[in-house]
């Protein structure tokens, strides 16, 4: 369906023009045609309606019955005047007719121009098509009085081609001058339009340019006219901006330098408390996405009462204010906000800024630090209070027993060794952690170090009864990884589960090529891990049991170290545990591609 809003002036124009033309020149040639038809006809009843009457003088004509004379009159006269003329009685019966047998015909009583005649009327004129001929006829009736009383009927009757093919010779006639008309019209239209478009184009088109930033463009129009007038003004508009836009992209261009490489965030309000402007580090601190954030209330962007409550006390109290407030929407940021009113000349207060220093990262550097101390020293003082002390018995007891000498030494060398193991670890998760460090993953042998693990650690697992299965695949493609660390990971996982497994259990190897990735899973039937601890075991230092892990002789780095080595393969480690029910360790590696 045409929509009218969518079409262009030029085309709104034409077709206006085209519609009212043809709505104008349709309505002429209906009006004329119909008058030229009524004149017709007007002059078809004259003749009709004398003949008529001539033939009512004639004598022979008799309503009482049919005479062979009276229908020979007939048909002679039909043929001079070119005319149907029919004859019928005061019933409808016809008693002659010039062209046809009367005895054939239907009884005429209920013809409309005969009804016409019974209902009063002085004649009856009906058009219609001939029952008899099949073709449009002129049918005009008069009655014939007697004494007061209508005793018959002469219709005569003309057939309406010849004048339906003057109508209809005038229709044509009609239509071609409604065409040219039209045509001429069009042209008319079409210059008229170009007239007026084209200004008015050259005048969006700069509207356009100037809405873009181009404000050098300018329209020539030589027109006196209103449009010309218009086209003048803009250009002298066009001037203006462009004078008044330099000058404010200058000082924007300086502001939204200095705001967006501000590593602080940013926000300035009006003092009804609007946005007036906020920086792309604000933004980023109150994870608002950039839009309209202008004019809008300040706690409907950031969300958080404090913030602007300590806003609007600065901006009553006209002072400073210094903060530090912790940010609970998303992930956890401490802020350090200053708060700073906006005075005018005057010295009345009109808006106020805050700026937003994220200092999240230092509080939890320096949590890390706090925690990473007191672990690392709980860990290292354990081995160094038991080595110390028994070094101490040694000395102050002067003990000659050899065996109980011996024992001694060897508690004093298992915790130097697990000093040891702890000293290492921490230097291999220092190194893992080192962001200067660059990893070159290379193609390599997954099932041959499995099976290298597996062998180092087999000694170990039949100690305590355990059962090592590997489930492998028949054929498992190159991964891309670092293989001694791979290596690393598996024995740890390993080894934690023969640990926590239960003697007579078991301990399960699992690979699986999935699209492009090689599934590595770890099961066991040993003690499970709680949901709890679930979250917590990657990190440095936990333990789920810490008496049992330091009998084991555990750092508690382990896991620490596997989680950041799979996350160095750009993979990441899970687990799926149920106390009583064992435990899952999932990580996956990128399968190299066969060429």
């Amino acid at each position: 369906m045409l929509n009218w809003s969518k079409l262009s002036l030029r085309r709104q124009i034409i077709s206006l023009f085209i519609f009212i033309e043809a709505i104008l020149l349709i309505g002429i040639s209906f009006y004329f045609t119909y008058s030229e038809r009524q004149f017709y006809l007007s002059q078809l009843q004259t003749v009709l309606e004398n003949e008529a009457r001539l033939v009512m003088a004639q004598e022979v004509i008799n309503f009482e019955q049919e005479t062979t004379q009276m229908v020979q009159w007939l048909g002679e006269m039909g043929k001079i005047l070119d005319k149907r003329i029919t004859v019928i009685n005061r019933q409808g019966v016809v008693l002659a007719d010039s062209d046809y047998n009367a005895k054939e015909m239907d009884n005429h009583l209920d013809r409309p121009e005969i009804k016409a005649i019974l209902a009063g009327e002085a004649k009856g004129i009906s058009i219609r098509k001939s029952d008899t001929i099949n073709i449009d006829m002129y049918y005009l009736a008069v009655p014939l009085e007697r004494q007061g009383e209508i005793a018959g009927f002469i219709r005569i009757s003309e057939s309406l081609q010849e004048i339906n093919s003057i109508i209809r010779r005038s229709i044509i006639n009609n239509f071609f001058f409604l065409l040219v008309m039209l045509l001429i019209t069009l042209l008319l239209v079409w210059k008229y339009s170009k007239d007026i478009i084209n200004p008015l184009n050259k005048i969006t088109g700069l509207a356009g340019k100037l809405a873009r930033g181009n404000f050098q463009e300018r329209i020539r129009v030589n027109d006196q006219n209103e449009i010309g007038t218009l086209a003048r003004m803009l250009n002298f508009m066009a001037a203006q901006l462009e004078s008044m836009i330099s000058q404010i992209s200058e000082e924007k261009s300086r502001a939204e330098a200095i705001l967006t490489s501000m590593l602080d965030g940013l926000i300035a309000v009006d003092k009804q408390l609007y946005i007036r402007m906020i920086n792309p580090a604000a933004q980023d601190i109150f994870a608002v996405k950039p839009g309209k954030l202008k004019g809008r209330k300040l706690i409907e962007v950031i969300r958080h009462h404090e913030i602007d409550n300590y806003l609007e006390a600065a901006m009553e109290n006209n002072q400073i204010l210094s903060e530090e407030l912790s940010l609970q929407k998303g992930e956890k940021k401490i802020l350090r906000c200053n708060f700073v009113p906006i005075v005018n000349e005057e010295g009345e207060v009109t808006g106020g800024v805050v700026v937003f220093n994220d200092i999240t990262e230092l509080r939890r550097l320096e949590q890390m630090r706090t925690e990473f101390i007191g672990n690392v020293s709980h860990e290292l003082r354990t081995p160094l209070t038991s080595i110390i002390g028994y070094i101490d018995t040694i000395v102050d007891n002067q003990i000659e027993d050899l065996s109980t000498l011996k024992r001694f030494l060897k508690i004093i060398k298992t915790e130097a060794d697990r000093l040891a193991l702890l000293i290492k670890d921490l230097l291999d998760l220092s190194r893992l952690e080192g962001k200067e460090r660059q990893f070159s993953l290379l193609p390599g042998d997954l099932p041959g170090i499995i099976n290298k693990t597996v062998l180092l650690l087999r000694d170990q697992a039949e100690r305590k009864g355990i059962t090592i299965i590997k489930e492998l695949p028949p054929y498992i493609p190159p991964v891309y990884m670092i293989a001694e660390q791979v290596e690393q990971v598996l024995t740890n996982l390993i080894d934690n589960s023969i640990k926590y497994t239960a003697k007579k259990g078991w301990v399960k190897i699992c690979l699986r090529v999935e699209q492009q990735r090689v599934i590595v899973e770890i099961k066991d039937n040993g003690l499970g891990i709680s949901p709890a601890d679930q979250e917590r075991i990657f990190e440095r230092f936990y333990r789920v049991d810490k008496a049992r892990s330091s009998s084991q002789g555990g750092t508690g780095i382990g896991l620490s170290i596997v989680k950041h080595i799979i996350q160095n393969h750009q993979s990441k480690i899970t687990v799926e545990s149920e106390p009583g029910k064992g435990s899952i360790f999932r990580f996956d590696l990128q399968k190299v591609e066969q060429k």
